[in-house]
């Protein structure tokens, strides 16, 4: 039996994710794209943004054929007939990276080359100087292109050597106007580079989804407060704004706090107002102090879900809330999250960041909302029914390698087992497997 005495709509947390994602039909938020800059600093910067539409080359890449390694164009006929016996090539030039290479004469000779330089017309392959010995004029240098006169092909080169040996060839990479990026792609440092590469230096990226976070619940007082015995500090407000922020595309929009008696409608319609989605901390169980769920559908928000088969977070809420203003639709999607800590930190980390990365535009799921596999160090066998998110520390043994230390812990509440842990493992039901998923908790 699910939570409340129903049953479970999604039975797993990837279920869930999908199930939202489905629902909110492919709904970004409803603001108009963002010109960024290559060369600015924070916020204005691509970097972590995701790309609102696709980016073609603006030319052939690469632009010409070049050299693939260090040592000298040449012609693969130079090296055969020769019986399988060394071959010596006369050095006419040298081809550098950014210059109009020189013509190849005729006859047995070779242009030295480096690596990214341009082929020169009437060489079609590329000797690596490994292979050759080369013969200084005087007492020169072999660091000067000048100084070498001749160099001798190894024998094992003579009749081998084929036309395009280590030669990138012009388009090889992508033609001009091809597609290099795709719209819903999120700007990562190599993309930032396939950007310079081709030119666009003012890349258009969606807006970022603008997040509100409302903490509930009579007991909390801030963190800077001294609270009086039965009341408790307001740790979810930072957490939880943490986790959202750690992605560059997202921006907290607002943090807000509402008691439970008369004041809960109000912010909660302020804060869809004024994002385009919005999480809520605690009163999402079934207890009759518990009035986020009302509060969400008196806004006329449909549930997609109420209850997940995990601990902790089993009592999570997720809604989508259709709304029309000024002739304009917005789609938000809304989640309610345990007001446990760790509950909290768990489902806005697993399932939250996901939902948002998808609403955000984001074709693919970002790596930081993806897992890690690690190898649990001291696995206690012990299972529940349920998918079961357990506190783990990283160690590094002696091997090099990382495993997970299970976190001794004493339930949901338990926000100082919380700070010695790096993350989370999820268990799956009735099992006890030695390599997890792990998910860390955001630092950034």
């Amino acid at each position: 039996m699910g939570f409340g005495g129903q049953d479970f709509v999604f039975d797993s947390p990837a279920s869930a994710i999908a199930g939202m994602i489905a629902r909110l039909g492919g709904a970004t938020p409803a603001r108009c794209p963002e010109t960024a800059d290559l060369d600015a600093e924070g916020p204005a910067n691509p970097l972590g943004r995701v790309l609102a539409e696709d980016v073609r080359a603006d030319r052939d890449s690469p632009a010409f054929d070049h050299a693939a390694m260090d040592g000298y164009a040449v012609r693969a006929s130079s090296l055969a007939g020769a019986g399988g016996g060394p071959v010596v090539l006369t050095v006419t030039g040298e081809a550098r990276i950014g210059c109009e290479p020189p013509v190849l004469p005729d006859g047995p000779v070779a242009v030295r080359i480096v690596t990214g330089a341009g082929i020169p017309s009437g060489a079609d392959a590329v000797i690596r100087r490994e292979d050759v010995v080369e013969e200084l004029t005087g007492d020169g240098d072999a660091g000067r292109s000048d100084e070498v006169r001749s160099i001798t092909a190894a024998a094992h080169l003579t009749g081998r050597l084929r036309p395009g040996a280590h030669i990138r060839r012009r388009g090889e990479n992508a033609s001009s106007g091809a597609v290099v990026l795709h719209a819903g792609d999120l700007v990562n440092a190599s993309r930032l580079s396939t950007l310079a590469a081709v030119g666009i230096t003012r890349p258009l990226v969606l807006p970022r989804v603008r997040v509100a976070l409302v903490t509930t619940g009579d007991e909390l007082v801030s963190p800077g407060e001294a609270p009086s015995t039965f009341q408790v500090r307001n740790s979810n407000a930072p957490a939880v704004r943490a986790i959202l922020a750690s992605p560059t595309w997202v921006e907290v929009a607002g943090v807000a706090h509402a008691r439970d008696e008369g004041e809960l409608d109000g912010v909660f319609r302020d804060a869809c107002d004024a994002a385009d989605a919005v999480i809520l901390t605690g009163g999402v169980s079934m207890g009759h102090r518990d009035p986020v769920r009302g509060a969400i559908e008196a806004a006329g928000a449909q549930i997609v879900f109420h209850g997940l088969p995990q601990r902790p977070g089993k009592p999570m809420l997720g809604a989508v809330l259709k709304r029309t203003a000024g002739g304009a639709s917005r789609t938000l999607p809304i989640f309610g999250l345990p007001g446990n800590p760790v509950s909290a930190l768990v489902t806005c980390t697993r399932i939250v960041l996901p939902v948002l990365a998808a609403y955000a535009g984001a074709r693919q799921t970002p790596p930081q909302c993806l897992p890690a596999t690690v190898t649990l160090a001291d696995p206690d066998g012990r299972t529940l029914d349920l998918w079961w998110h357990r506190l783990v520390r990283l160690r590094v043994d002696e091997s090099g390698v990382s495993r997970a230390e299970l976190v001794d812990t004493r339930g949901s509440g338990d926000v100082v087992a919380a700070g010695i842990s790096d993350g989370f493992v999820e268990v799956p039901p009735s099992r006890s497997p030695s390599i997890v998923p792990f998910y860390p908790w955001p630092a950034s």
